[in-house]
């Protein structure tokens, strides 16, 4: 699933490149961005054993670094549309609370991230902004461990963006972005004999670091 999803990006990424010319870029609405973004998770759960809430159960999920590909369209001065998709990563589910140490299961994700953004008063070469929108998180793979059966639901979540692109050269910049996802999610299966399920919130940071080009 995993090299499906790569060869859908390089096909989609590719063009893109093809498209840049320096003798309209800076006319161009149209930005990309390739880079790596960090995905940590502060993530919590309340668990269920045949319908009964474990007292003190909760879940975690490890941290995950994945390749990016932001597209942005500038509406217009002030306002600009990004939407950031990358190569899907896998993360670890393990209990917590008073489930430790328990190995649930593995999930490979995709998220997309879609905000509008404002930009704010330039400083220097420094182009800051805020913007606010709508992730979309779709589950592609969910691999057993000790819950076996394991399988968790796609997920909408509200989005807030904060980050700053600083001008290199012509056409050319260096891309920081924060985005922060409120992204809560249902996961089952069986632990032994007994049907779990868990309400899962996994809230995960997303720290960007890319390169940026004007196209």
């Amino acid at each position: 699933m995993k090299i499906i999803m790569i060869k859908r990006t390089i096909c989609l990424v590719y063009p893109l490149f093809c498209l840049a010319s320096p003798t309209w870029a800076e006319e161009s609405p149209w930005t990309y961005r390739i880079g790596m973004t960090n995905i940590a998770f502060d993530a919590s759960a309340k668990v269920y054993l045949n319908g009964q809430r474990v007292p003190g159960g909760s879940a975690d999920a490890s941290d995950n670094n994945a390749l990016t590909f932001d597209f942005g369209y500038a509406i217009n001065d002030q306002w600009n549309v990004r939407a950031i998709v990358g190569i899907p990563p896998t993360t670890k589910v393990t209990g917590a609370g008073t489930l430790p140490g328990i190995q649930l299961g593995k999930i490979t994700y995709a998220p997309t991230v879609l905000t509008l953004n404002y930009n704010l008063p330039a400083l220097g070469p420094v182009r800051p902004h805020i913007g606010a929108g709508v992730n979309y998180t779709r589950i592609l793979e969910s691999r057993d461990a000790n819950l076996k059966s394991f399988d968790a639901d796609h997920a909408w979540s509200p989005a807030l963006h904060v980050g700053a692109d600083i001008d290199v050269n012509r056409g050319w910049f260096v891309s920081i972005d924060i985005r922060k996802l409120y992204l809560k999610t249902d996961a089952s299966g069986y632990l032994g004999p007994q049907e779990a399920k868990a309400r899962v919130t996994l809230d995960p940071l997303l720290t960007s670091i890319a390169i940026g080009r004007q196209f």
